[in-house]
């Protein structure tokens, strides 16, 4: 049986090297690809989409030749995933959510898009600027997924960081209105499993997606 693709979709501030440590322990067994969302890459002008990131992801399928992939994305990467998931159905065979708002926090964005204005530029991860990153805020703060959540047919599975409020709240609706969904806790990781437990992730991910279709 040929292993399927796996999409690493990375979260708004953030890059695709994020996702370094969770390839490392998912191993060499499984083909990868991490792409930028589109207009959050510094020389990408064209501004976050959703509808746009979607066929982006579309798009690179169609010139790799892949029919059916699975999806992993955390923060504004999961949304962008959900979407994928719901608008495609065909072409996602397992979803994982990580640390996925379905409606983003407006109030706390906002503060955070206050205090990432006065940050000096050395506190951003390397090829994200501070313009993409705040970019990349404004765009959580239009989104509305909750109409999203029944159309998804593919298993998912919900993984929240155990010492992020928002993140477990968050997790615990997708759960309840995704009806293939499971939820996973990981109670070591503070707010952000991605970079606080990569290898717990990376065995996640191993786990579900050795599953079956």
């Amino acid at each position: 049986m040929t292993t399927r693709t796996l999409f690493l979709l990375h979260g708004a501030g953030q890059n695709p090297p994020v996702w370094q440590d969770v390839v490392t322990g998912i191993g060499a067994q499984r083909p990868l690809h991490a792409p930028w969302l589109r207009g959050l890459k510094p020389t990408d002008e064209r501004g976050f989409d959703l509808a746009g990131a979607v066929a982006d992801l579309v798009t690179v399928m169609q010139l790799r030749d892949l029919d059916v992939v699975d999806v992993c994305g955390t923060g504004l990467g999961g949304m962008v995933a959900l979407r994928f998931a719901a608008d495609e159905p065909a072409r996602v065979d397992r979803l994982v959510l990580v640390d996925t708002p379905v409606v983003p926090p407006r109030a706390t964005l906002r503060v955070q898009r206050a205090m990432l204005r006065l940050a000096p530029a050395r506190s951003f991860a390397p090829g994200v600027s501070k313009e993409t990153m705040l970019a990349g805020l404004d765009a959580m703060m239009s989104l509305d997924l909750s109409t999203d959540l029944r159309r998804i047919e593919a298993p998912t599975t919900v993984v929240s960081a155990g010492g992020n409020k928002l993140s477990v709240a968050a997790a615990e609706l997708l759960v309840k209105s995704i009806r293939t969904a499971q939820g996973i806790t990981v109670e070591v990781a503070a707010t952000d499993v991605v970079r606080d437990s990569p290898q717990r992730l990376a065995e996640i991910l191993n786990e579900v997606l050795a599953v079956a279709s």
